[in-house]
């Protein structure tokens, strides 16, 4: 379902990815990807960063073009970090409209619970949100 890499040292950084275009319960399989990787964090930003995975997982797979791909990432130094990318083929980048508007506000849902930014890239694009922490869980 899912790879994890240790991109350095294991109490500094972690990071797990998915493929998901190829998974007809992708957003699920997204989702349950983020619940496991933070068990044991906060409550609160579970909770915020499995509806910004929902969100941009969502944006990705309906407007996007395949590979759409997520990637978590948790980082301990300089400061507790969060990192949720989801990159997709498609050059375009996505557009933010006004809440309100039926099924057209995921990236501003994103945005007001984390840090998000857009990058487009040599294949397409990633979306990037960001959680700073201030209380990491006592264990790891």
């Amino acid at each position: 379902m899912f790879t994890e890499n240790d991109t350095q040292t294991p109490n500094e950084q972690r990071q797990w990815s998915c493929r998901l275009d190829e998974d007809p319960a992708a957003v699920i399989t997204a989702r349950t990807l983020v619940a496991t990787v933070l068990t044991g964090w906060d409550t609160d930003l579970i909770e915020d960063t499995i509806l910004v995975t929902s969100e941009l997982v969502t944006n990705a797979l309906t407007h996007g073009t395949a590979p759409v791909t997520l990637t978590i990432t948790v980082r301990t130094e300089p400061e507790p970090t969060v990192i949720l990318e989801v990159a997709d083929a498609s050059p375009d980048l996505p557009v933010q409209d006004l809440p309100g508007e039926v099924g057209h506000f995921g990236l501003w849902i994103a945005e007001e619970l984390a840090r998000v930014t857009l990058h487009p890239t040599t294949t397409g694009k990633t979306v990037r949100a960001e959680f700073v922490l201030f209380d990491p869980p006592a264990t790891r």
